[in-house]
């Protein structure tokens, strides 16, 4: 009997080991596969992800939006970096996103944007942190206007739709006498 119990503790203990191991291999994998800060041009960050950095002009003909980079800690070397919304665009600091994000506060998969029967729409892919629009939290998919800021952590974006600048305090309020 005395053996039995000493075989199954044995066991026991290995196991504990064996998911320990296991863990931490997990945890060190998702560490590497953490993007590091950029230090590149914004032309360079944009290029090397297949974007290009556009005026405001090419987007007016081309009827596509823009993702510009309005602020940005200088550490990050983002800021005036734009993004054309040719294909769903994800964002967030793992490298299979389109637009990889070095803040901290992103998460690896934090929001995307994409175009649905014309219009824009941003969703939060479940961030940790949470996406902001125009200053409030995003608690669901949401229609973008022209001139909305989305902020990711300390990263701040400003969607643009035409090529001149219209500010997003168009849109008719809860309680506003109806037209």
């Amino acid at each position: 009997m005395d053996i039995i119990l000493f075989v199954l503790r044995t066991a026991f203990i290995v196991l504990i080991y064996v998911f320990i191991c296991i863990v931490l291999i997990y945890l060190i994998r998702d560490l590497h596969n953490t993007a590091r800060p950029r230090t590149e041009t914004p032309a360079a960050i944009t290029e090397g992800l297949g974007y290009r950095v556009t005026s405001s002009a090419t987007t007016e003909k081309s009827g596509l939006g823009l993702l510009r980079i309005e602020s940005a800690p200088k550490k990050y070397a983002m800021e005036g970096a734009e993004f054309v919304l040719d294909r769903e665009l994800k964002l967030g600091r793992g490298p299979q996103n389109e637009v990889i994000l070095p803040d901290r506060f992103a998460s690896n998969n934090h929001a995307r944007l994409y175009n649905r029967d014309g219009q824009y729409w941003l969703e939060d892919l479940g961030s940790k942190n949470g996406t902001y629009l125009n200053g409030n939290p995003l608690a669901e998919t949401t229609v973008l206007a022209n001139g909305d800021q989305i902020r990711i952590g300390e990263i701040i974006f400003k969607f643009v739709r035409w090529g001149y600048e219209v500010e997003s305090d168009h849109r008719v309020r809860p309680g506003a006498p109806a037209e």
